[in-house]
Formats: structure tokens, C-alpha cells, sequence
């Protein structure tokens, strides 16, 4: 049967088999179109003529490559329509290796799954999933979190209670008068009503339509979740009945009933030709749908919210000068340079100058007050704590100048034809937490911004989340909030909050910088010192590098 889910896919042959997998599964087509290599007419373009579709309720899309990602992102944002993606080709084989932290952390399928998420794309990974969202998205979308389960079989329901927990629900609690009207169905008192609710003691069927009518019209309840057993061939018309019935009650009270059905798979194929509702074949597939669902609305009402990006006053002027250096000369912006582009766009740096002979260093070193920080200034060295680059804690003159010889020596030796700059000299930063920011341009998306852990394990345990850019400042939030050590940063266990509104304007800034400058193809401020809150962060060490 015609039904409300439109496809575009890149391959003819999958779509096929994901039709065929429709057909199986009851959910009716509305548009197929095979796109192949999308030579004149592109993903993008009947993305937006589906938009406008009125046969189209469901837009699903198989994807290979991603042509125009910022359009892509523009056209789900605007849509009303729920935009499902299964986006294939996402292997590190062929990929070249990233030339900076950023770029190792925010490879191409990384930037796919956060533009995604940014613009109200749900992406699939597998058949079976796919089909489960696509039914429950033609249900009434799920609001809140609370769940009432009404089950024929007392075994269903306590495998359901399970899976309601384990995919992030609670259970409505239903008042005592509630209960006791349902008791009255009963025909001996022996179960225990609770929710979920087991009605194994009523066996008209009409009874179970009044029972999941009364909890739906609950202010508690946002959804219903319905497991019912079919006994035998007797049932089946009452079975067909009652499923109607059920899915007339969800369209009038625009709440969400999820049919779960354990039956034989004639009658199960039989009821999903018969009625444009979708029934559900496994328990915790059901659960997860629904989740779908939540996450779903709750993704659409942030999107829908017009956050528009906050504009610094920048030096716009020295920064194309110093990119400008780095450009002419066809290389990338050395450290000093990369840490007075942060300084112009308002990033807190660590104080420091440059110096050129062991001699000057522990001149400079006096300047700014022991203890000091000494690290190699070069074009050619990309890791300079990986090859002996970095020496800290330097507390006096002799140490500093030291330090300076024995880290010439050691450069040479390992990078024997690189051209070195100097040193850059910073006073020590005590306290606080190490993280990183930074992005890069992505081939897809244009610019994306990244934080996560930092200091030298960054790529080791590879947390970070990203955005593309430009973003507001209620994404920056999200984006620290998402990370695994953000309890850390907001005090958990009594510990000492650190400042995560200066943590977030970074994000904001370095936004805007990568927005505003594409020559720049890599940004990472690693490591980035969180101190304490209202304290601030400062900029530790940097690296950008140039297109």
C-alpha cells in the first residue's frame, strides 16, 4: 500500500532491498528515486522538493557521500518532516592521516554524526533500525519521558519494565481510585496492579481498548506501550479489531501507543497489510523506538529555536597580516605567531616572549619571574613534546640556559635540516584542568569546532565533541556538557567548580575565528588551562595550520 515514506537513495540496489525490507515490515512508499551519481540533480535538490511534498511524511535518505553539507544541514533544520539517514562510507582505510590533534579527532564521519545532530537528522546504521523509526515516526510524536505498560502477559511485562529502564523512561504511577477502577475488569483478585499494568485475568478484548483508553487520557502518561499475545487462530479477528480500535485512540488523543505482538507470522503480515499502524515484533525494539521518538521532538525543539551566534570586536587586520606571513611564505604560523592570533581574537594567553640564543632566554626568563616554561619555535617540528621540544619548571638562569642548549642539541639531532625559530619563553600556570579547543575546515561542512580532554593523552582517549561552526552560545554549553569530564568541570562530589562561562566564550571565540578566516585549516589550543570558577582559562600552547 501508498504510504507516507519517501526515499533518495545513491545506490539503486540498496534502495531496492530497503523497499523490499518496507514491504515485509508494512510500511507503505510514497517516492523512491535513485540518484546514482548525482550528476545533475543532487541529494541535496530533492531533499528539498520532499520537504514540500504533500504525499511525503517521512523522508529517509541512503547516502555515500555528502555533496553540500551546510545545505543538507539548512534544509533538515526548516524541515517538518522527520529526515532519517543511513550514511555509509565511513572507513578510516584511504583517509589521510591529520596532520594536527584536531584533525585526528574530528575525522570526516565524526563532523557527519555532530551535523547531524545539530540540524534534527536522525542517522541509521542498520535495516532493522531503520524500519523500527520509520513506524514510530508515523506515530504521534512521544513528548516527555513517562510510560505506562499494559500487558496481557505478567512475563512481557517485566521484560518491558526492564527495557523501559534501560532506554531512559519511567513508569506514570497510577493514584489507588485509578487502580481500583481497573480492578473491576478482574475476575478474581490475584494480580498485584501495578504499572506495568498485567491484565492476564481478563480475557474479552474489548476490555483491554476501555483499559488503555482510561491510562492514555492520563496527564501523567506520554505514550502507552501495548504487548498483547495472540492465544490462537480464534482471536484473530477480535486481535484485528482491537488494533484498530487502538490506532483510532492514538490519532484522537494525539498521544503515542506502541503495539507490541506476539504472534504467528502469518497473522502478524496479515495485520500489517490490514491496518497503516505499525506493530512491533520485539520488546526492547519497541523501547528503543520510542526513544527515537523523545529524543526526536526534544531535537526539533531545539532546532526550532532561532539562537543566533554572539560577534566579538576582533583585530580582523593583524590577523590577516599574521596569516598573511605564514601564506607568503608557504608555510604554517609558527608558535609565537599562532599565540598572538588567539591574543587578537580575545583568547586569555600565557605570558611569554621569544628569544633566539640561550643568553636572551634566561634574560627573558627573569622578566617574566621564575618558574618558566621553554618551548621550540620551528616550521618544520609539528610535536615539539614528542622530540624534547618543551622543558618546564625552569627556576633559575643556569636552568634556562641549560635547558636551551641541551634542547638545540636534541632538535639537530633528530631533525637535522629543520629550520629553528628560537624559543618561546612562558611563565608556569599552576592549578586548574587541561583541555582542548580547536577545528579545522571540513571538505563537507566548511568550518567545525571541537572540545575535549587535553594535554598530552588527547589522542589517546579521543573525547571530544563538536559543532560545525557558526555556533551559539546554548551549543557551546551542549557541547561541554557532553563530554565524559563534565561533571568534573561543574563540581561533582563537592569538588571545586571550574569556569565554564570563560570555557564556553573560547568556544565562541575560536567559532567565530575559524568562521571568518578559511585559510585556516587547523586550530588547536592544546593544552587550554581551566581554572576555577570565575577565574577564567588561559591559552597554553597552539597550533594553526595554514591551507
Amino acid at each position: 500500500n501508498a504510504g507516507g515514506v519517501s526515499m533518495i537513495s545513491q545506490s539503486g540496489g540498496v534502495g531496492m532491498s530497503i523497499m523490499n525490507h518496507m514491504t515485509k515490515e508494512g510500511i507503505g512508499l510514497n517516492k523512491f528515486i535513485s540518484i546514482g551519481n548525482a550528476l545533475d540533480t543532487s541529494a541535496e535538490d530533492l531533499l528539498e522538493y520532499l520537504i514540500e511534498d504533500e504525499g511525503t511524511q517521512i523522508i529517509f535518505m541512503y547516502l555515500e557521500g555528502i555533496n553540500d553539507g551546510r545545505r543538507l544541514m539548512k534544509l533538515a533544520k526548516r524541515s517538518p518532516k522527520p529526515v532519517l539517514v543511513f550514511k555509509s562510507n565511513v572507513g578510516k582505510l584511504g583517509h589521510n592521516i591529520a596532520a594536527s590533534h584536531t584533525g585526528a579527532l574530528s575525522s570526516d564521519d565524526q563532523v557527519v554524526e555532530a551535523a547531524f545532530h545539530q540540524c534534527g537528522i536522525t542517522r541509521v546504521h542498520d535495516v532493522t533500525t531503520l524500519s523500527n523509526y520509520m513506524k514510530t515516526l508515523r506515530l504521534p510524536p512521544l513528548t516527555g519521558n513517562r510510560l505506562a505498560i499494559i500487558s496481557r502477559s505478567g512475563g512481557h511485562a517485566i521484560i518491558a519494565a526492564d527495557a523501559c529502564e534501560k532506554t531512559g523512561f519511567t513508569l506514570s504511577e497510577f493514584p489507588q481510585e485509578f487502580i481500583q477502577e481497573i480492578e473491576k475488569h478482574f475476575r478474581a483478585s490475584v494480580i498485584k496492579l501495578t504499572n506495568p499494568l498485567d491484565l492476564g485475568d481478563i480475557l474479552d478484548l474489548d476490555v483491554y481498548r476501555r483499559i488503555v483508553s482510561e491510562t492514555l487520557v492520563r496527564e501523567n502518561v506520554d505514550g502507552v506501550v501495548f504487548l498483547h499475545t495472540s492465544v490462537d487462530k480464534t482471536e484473530r479477528n477480535n486481535n484485528a479489531k482491537l488494533i484498530g480500535s487502538l490506532a483510532r485512540l492514538c490519532q484522537e488523543q494525539n498521544k503515542p501507543i506502541a503495539i507490541y505482538l506476539s504472534a504467528g507470522e502469518d497473522e502478524v503480515d496479515s495485520l500489517m497489510e490490514q491496518f497503516d499502524f505499525p506493530i512491533f515484533t520485539r520488546i526492547v525494539e519497541t523501547f528503543q523506538a520510542l526513544k527515537l521518538s523523545h529524543d526526536h521532538s526534544q531535537i526539533i525543539a531545539g532546532t526550532s529555536r532561532k539562537d543566533e551566534p554572539k560577534v566579538f570586536s576582533v583585530n580582523h587586520k593583524r590577523v590577516d597580516e599574521l596569516l598573511g606571513l605564514g601564506l607568503s611564505d608557504n608555510r604554517n604560523l609558527l608558535l609565537d605567531e599562532a599565540m598572538e592570533v588567539l591574543g587578537q581574537y580575545g583568547v586569555p594567553t600565557v605570558t611569554s616572549a621569544v628569544a633566539i640564543s640561550g643568553i636572551e632566554a634566561q634574560k627573558v626568563a627573569e622578566s617574566i619571574g621564575y618558574p618558566v616554561a621553554m618551548k621550540l619555535i620551528s616550521e618544520d617540528v609539528l610535536h615539539k613534546s614528542d622530540v624534547g621540544g618543551v622543558e618546564l619548571n625552569l627556576t633559575s638562569g643556569t636552568a634556562v640556559e641549560q635547558a636551551y642548549d641541551k634542547m638545540m642539541v636534541r632538535i639537530h639531532a633528530s631533525y637535522p635540516k629543520a629550520k629553528l625559530d628560537g624559543v618561546m619563553i612562558q611563565s608556569m600556570v599552576a592549578g586548574g584542568r587541561e583541555l582542548i579547543v580547536g577545528g579545522r575546515q571540513d571538505k563537507q561542512f566548511g568550518p567545525v569546532v571541537l572540545v575535549g580532554m587535553g594535554g598530552v593523552f588527547v589522542e589517546i582517549f579521543e573525547e571530544a565533541t563538536i559543532r560545525v561552526a557558526p555556533i551559539s552560545e546554548r551549543e557551546a554549553r551542549a557541547m561541554v556538557d557532553e563530554l565524559k569530564g563534565a561533571q568534573i568541570l561543574q563540581g561533582a562530589r563537592g569538588q571545586e567548580k571550574f569556569d565554564i562561562d570563560a570555557l564556553v566564550e573560547v568556544i565562541l571565540r575560536i567559532s567565530q575565528l575559524l568562521v571568518e578566516f578559511p585559510q585556516i585549516s587547523e586550530l588547536d589550543i592544546n593544552p587550554l588551562r581551566i581554572k576555577p570558577e570565575n577565574k577564567g582559562c588561559i591559552a597554553l600552547d597552539a597550533r594553526i595550520i595554514l591551507n
